[in-house]
C-alpha cells in the first residue's frame, strides 16, 4: 500500500466510524425518544441528555418538550412544572465561542460546554429572575442574549448571576 493509499484508508476509516456513530445515535433516539430524540442537531440532542442527567442529579425530573420526538419548541427544550428550560451547547470546535440567541419563554437556561474530548467541561445554569436582576444592574445586557462561552468565565453573566459547575463537580 502506498503512502497515499494508507492516508486515504485512514481518512475513510475515520469517516466510516463517524457516520456509524451518528447512525447509532439516531437509532438510540428512536428507541428512547424521551431521552435522546429530537431534530437533526445531534449535538443538541446530546446536550439535552446531559441536561436531563444534570437536573436528575439534583433530584429534579424534567422532561423533553414534545416527548422527545422530532419536534422543536422555539423557547425551551425541557420542562418541569412551571420551569421552561432552554439548553444550548458550545463545543471546543466553535472558535467564536457563541451559539444562538435565547428565545422566549424560558425560566431557566443551561449552557453546556463540551471540551476537546467532547465531554462536558462546564455547565452554566441561569434562572430568568437572576437574569432580570443582572439586566437591572447592567443596562447593556439584552432580554434575549446570545449564548456565549464567555458567560461561563469568571466575569461572565452566568458566573456572576447564576451557577457554573465544572465537569469534576457534576453528578
Amino acid at each position: 500500500m502506498t503512502v497515499t493509499q494508507a492516508r486515504d484508508a485512514e481518512i475513510q476509516a475515520a469517516i466510516d466510524a463517524y457516520l456509524k456513530a451518528r447512525a447509532a445515535l439516531r437509532v438510540v433516539g428512536e428507541k428512547y425518544p424521551a431521552r435522546m430524540g429530537g431534530n437533526d442537531n445531534l449535538i443538541g440532542r446530546i446536550g439535552e441528555f446531559i441536561a436531563l442527567r444534570y437536573f436528575e442529579g439534583q433530584g429534579r425530573s424534567p422532561r423533553k418538550v414534545g416527548g422527545g420526538h422530532n419536534s422543536t419548541n422555539p423557547g425551551f427544550d425541557l420542562e418541569e412544572g412551571n420551569a421552561r428550560i432552554q439548553v444550548k451547547v458550545i463545543t471546543h470546535e466553535n472558535k467564536r465561542g457563541s451559539s444562538t440567541r435565547l428565545k422566549a419563554p424560558w425560566t431557566e437556561f443551561l449552557l453546556i460546554e463540551l471540551g476537546s474530548d467532547y465531554r462536558q467541561s462546564r455547565i452554566g445554569h441561569l434562572w430568568e429572575e437572576d437574569h432580570a436582576k443582572a439586566r437591572k444592574k447592567d443596562k447593556r445586557l439584552t432580554e434575549f442574549p446570545t449564548a456565549r462561552r464567555s458567560m461561563l468565565g469568571e466575569n461572565g453573566l452566568i458566573a456572576r448571576y447564576g451557577k457554573v459547575t465544572h465537569a469534576e463537580e457534576s453528578p
